[in-house]
């Protein structure tokens, strides 16, 4: 079993380490907000109170973080996992929705301070992570992708590896601006049958055994058509337009169009705009409802 240092014990952090722990594996967590760090404590957790203290010694090193600014901070800032790493070839393992091109720039960081380095992406909500059922996409070298694949079997479902550092999140990327479409598309159509007159329940199931099902479309039109969404929330409209439009300038960087996934994350847009950014993706039906009402 492997000394984990676990940086980053929000919505998808904690449950992941939590999956961890039951895995027989030692892990010390560390938070911003010391006390969503503290609450694991109870399921046998070491919490550390800076980031030189969590990864003292560790095996592996894994951040789950929010944003660019929110990793870079805990990478390279004062005190963070780059100027405290343990010198025992430990593997650093990104796991944060963040952009190809500050992965890109942290494997060199990484590699540079004698640390093995994996993009180690996750697909799935907090609920697939607190039963051990996320989908694992990786990037790095075989050797260390196969010691991480082994660490993190307690939350997986599948595991892919794409190939060289950063390619896991590249995988990602696109993924999510693939699901964005996907849930934007439903609101929209949801909000059509709406106003249609069709009845939602009958729309919601309709689109789910028809061949405009996913698991986006069958999970969400339940929340659409009955208004019981995630509590907590489980991905934000912020949140969706932040993951879509770090895949967007992903995918045209490297010669790809995204016109569709730039529309999607406008459809979100409108839920920002109306106040409803930081609720449920699936609330996007109630967003469009106050657009259109606007209107009329």
């Amino acid at each position: 079993m492997a000394k984990i240092a676990f940086l980053g014990t929000g919505n998808m952090g904690a449950p992941m380490s939590r999956c961890l722990l039951k895995g027989g594996h030692e892990v010390t967590v560390w938070n911003r907000s010391f006390d969503k760090a503290k609450a694991l404590e109870k399921d046998g957790a070491k919490v550390a109170g800076s980031i030189g203290q969590a990864v003292a010694g560790a095996d592996a090193i894994f951040t789950m973080l929010t944003d660019d600014k929110a990793c870079r901070d805990v990478w390279t800032g004062p005190g963070g996992v780059l100027s405290s790493a343990p010198k025992n070839g430990a593997i650093a393992i990104e796991s944060s929705t963040v952009s190809n091109a500050w992965v890109m720039e942290l494997a060199g960081l990484a590699t540079g301070k004698g640390l093995r380095f994996v993009d180690c992406c996750v697909a799935g909500r907090p609920d697939a992570a607190e039963a051990g059922v996320l989908h694992v996409f990786c990037g790095g070298p075989k050797d260390a992708v196969a010691e991480v694949k082994e660490i993190v079997k307690p939350y997986t479902k599948s595991f892919s590896h794409f190939g060289a550092a950063g390619m896991g999140n590249a995988f990602k990327l696109i993924y999510n601006v693939m699901g964005a479409v996907h849930v934007a598309a439903l609101g929209e159509a949801m909000q059509a049958c709406e106003a249609a007159g069709i009845d939602l329940t009958a729309a919601a199931n309709a689109f789910s055994i028809g061949n405009t099902n996913s698991g986006h479309v069958i999970r969400h039109s339940k929340y659409m058509a009955t208004g019981k969404h995630e509590s907590p929330v489980g991905f934000s409209p912020k949140g969706r337009i932040k993951d879509t439009m770090y895949g967007v300038e992903y995918i045209e960087r490297v010669g790809g169009q995204s016109r569709i996934g730039r529309a999607a994350a406008d459809v979100f847009g409108q839920a920002v705009d109306v106040g409803m950014g930081e609720l449920n993706d699936s609330e996007l039906i109630d967003a469009l409802r106050k657009v259109h009402a606007k209107k009329s």
